[in-house]
């Protein structure tokens, strides 16, 4: 029974539309600025797939050689970093999902740029990430939260004062807020198998519920994906 509700638990927390939202702004970026789209930091391809299925011209850029000659047998366009930086072609639409928390923020800064000087002028860029929780932790190498203020400082036509600014120029378009129900993250019913336990899980249900219930009221934002459009850029 425990083992049920945990399940059940576990499949309402983590559904939370973020796939779909990606996905529709992936397409319907592509339907004023191109179908050339660039996946970077694509992992094992979760979003290749469906932006081929849409109809669109997507490759894939992985860090990981092992997981690029996986993707490969698999029938996904991914390249190694060395061939995309090679290549020279240019991109109608980038997608960097969960990507960017991974960066501090000057190496963040080149990260973005580097792939932007391979984003049209009017190209759209497409950001997913999680926002400072109380697991944002969990993940053993995630760097930093970042929110939307923070990326126009640098890569906005604001005069912030900052230490650094960007050669690219970006301007945000969209923005949706993802949204989960509340979690009790700090107990050891979260890493034991303790008896008390099932009072944990009870608790989550609870809240799983009222989340449902509400339309996402009784919930919290924990991660956000943005729409920016490249509106300049600056060669240094």
């Amino acid at each position: 029974m425990i083992q049920f509700l945990r399940k059940l638990v576990d499949k309402i927390i983590h559904y939370d539309g973020e796939a779909e939202k990606i996905i529709f702004y992936v397409t319907d970026a592509a339907k004023t600025c191109g179908v050339r789209v660039l996946d970077a930091g694509c992992g094992y391809g979760r979003y290749l797939q469906p932006i081929i299925n849409a109809g669109l011209k997507a490759t894939g850029v992985e860090i990981n050689s092992q997981i690029v000659s996986l993707n490969r047998s698999a029938g996904l366009p991914c390249l190694t970093v060395e061939e995309f930086k090679k290549s020279g072609e240019m991109y109608d639409v980038i997608l960097m999902a969960h990507v960017i928390e991974h960066f501090p923020p000057k190496d963040l800064m080149q990260f973005m740029d580097d792939y932007l000087d391979r984003l049209k002028i009017g190209g759209r860029l497409i950001v997913a990430t999680p926002l400072a929780t109380s697991y944002f932790y969990d993940d053993f190498d995630h760097i930093k939260p970042y929110q939307p203020v923070g990326i126009a400082m640098v890569f906005g036509k604001t005069s912030a004062q900052v230490q650094y600014y960007s050669r690219n120029k970006l301007t945000l378009r969209d923005l949706w807020f993802r949204r989960s129900p509340l979690r009790i993250s700090h107990t050891r019913g979260r890493y034991l198998r303790i008896p008390q336990r099932f009072i944990l899980i009870a608790i989550d249900l609870l809240a799983a519920v009222a989340f449902a219930l509400t339309g996402s009221l009784i919930g919290t934002a924990n991660g956000w994906v943005g729409v920016y459009e490249k509106t300049g850029e600056t060669r240094q």
